[in-house]
């Protein structure tokens, strides 16, 4: 009997030591539970303050950036690595600023604004960062989604630039997609290009009035539409069209700081490149039509000579320009003329 009344006095304290601990399990892991909800809790009331007084806009370091990005968190991140500084003279970073604040402030009409927030990292303040993210050009956007996951380092999505271009209607088109919100572009109404657009109606019209009662001739005249016909032909063939589908920059400087106006390889061009090859064949077709049409003309022998030689000396100078362009283009590309 003693026996068996002590059996049942330790199996009574076993299960009264094992309730205790799993009352104990329990109550740190709800302590921690809440611990972490408050701690998520009061960093999005942080950045949601922080957004709010500058238009969507949270302005990052390197350590406010490792803390926005810690995990767990439950919101998104969007971050845009620039080198707005003039020292660095980043034209694309200037160009595409205005455009990424015109998204971000779009945050402020979206119904729930702790699903995601918009940062901006600039290279003076966020070095180490950018050496994390082995950055080694500006602009360079990333989003990083929503995760409950303790990892050290944070997956992210960067934006194609080539691809998507610059405006902020491809930018938020693509957040959204990725989010699965809807923050809209609103452009505050642009005066000067509403101006602009009223004085072309009106000279379209009076150059219609003129054509009608007086413009005759001009309409009839073979020279006016050779030249729209070669006019159409430059801006078809020098890639605007290509620019007025993907928005590439203008100009973006060179490693080395010089301003670089060709890019490389086929997939991407400049704004300034596509003028810069318009011109150059333009050079081009209008040396061949004189050396048909005009200099045939010249009575002189000794001037229609000259004439030739000037027009074939620049004609072979543009050609090996085109030429220095494709091997610019493609480093690989085997024939040069004089350069």
């Amino acid at each position: 009997m003693g026996r068996l009344r002590i059996g049942r006095a330790r199996l009574f304290f076993t299960v009264v030591l094992m309730a205790l601990f799993t009352l104990l399990i329990t109550t740190t892991t709800t302590t921690s539970a809440q611990t972490t909800a408050d701690i998520i809790a009061k960093k999005v009331s942080k950045l949601q303050a922080k957004a709010t007084k500058t238009k969507g806009i949270i302005e990052l370091d390197s350590l406010a950036f490792d803390d926005a990005l810690a995990k767990p968190r439950n919101y998104s991140m969007v971050v845009l690595f620039t080198a707005i500084s003039p020292e660095f003279q980043c034209v694309p970073c200037k160009n595409f600023d205005p455009e990424y604040r015109l998204v971000a402030a779009g945050w402020s009409r979206i119904p729930d604004k702790s699903q995601i927030f918009f940062g901006i990292l600039d290279f003076k303040s966020g070095q180490s960062v950018f050496q994390k993210f082995n950055m080694n050009s500006a602009p360079s956007l990333l989003y990083f989604p929503a995760s409950d996951s303790p990892e050290a380092s944070p997956s992210f999505d960067r934006y194609d630039f080539g691809k998507s271009g610059f405006q902020a209607e491809s930018f938020a088109s693509w957040i959204n997609a990725r989010s699965g919100l809807k923050i809209d572009v609103q452009r505050p109404f642009d005066f000067v290009a509403f101006s602009l657009n009223i004085m072309g109606f009106a000279g379209t019209l009076g150059l219609a009035h003129f054509l009608y009662t007086r413009g005759g001739k001009v309409i009839r005249s073979k020279y006016l539409w050779a030249a729209i016909s070669l006019f159409s032909i430059f801006i078809f063939i020098s890639g605007h069209m290509w620019n007025q589908i993907r928005h590439p920059p203008y100009s973006m400087p060179s490693r080395d700081g010089r301003p670089g106006f060709i890019a490389p390889g086929f997939q991407n061009q400049f704004g300034l490149e596509t003028q810069i090859v318009a011109i150059t064949y333009a050079v081009l077709c209008g040396g061949a039509i004189s050396l048909m049409s005009s200099i045939p003309r010249i009575e002189s022998p000794s001037k229609q000579r000259l004439a030739v030689i000037i027009w074939m000396g620049i004609i072979t100078v543009m050609y090996s320009v085109l030429i220095l362009f494709f091997r610019a283009k493609n480093p690989s590309y085997p024939f040069r003329l004089l350069f």
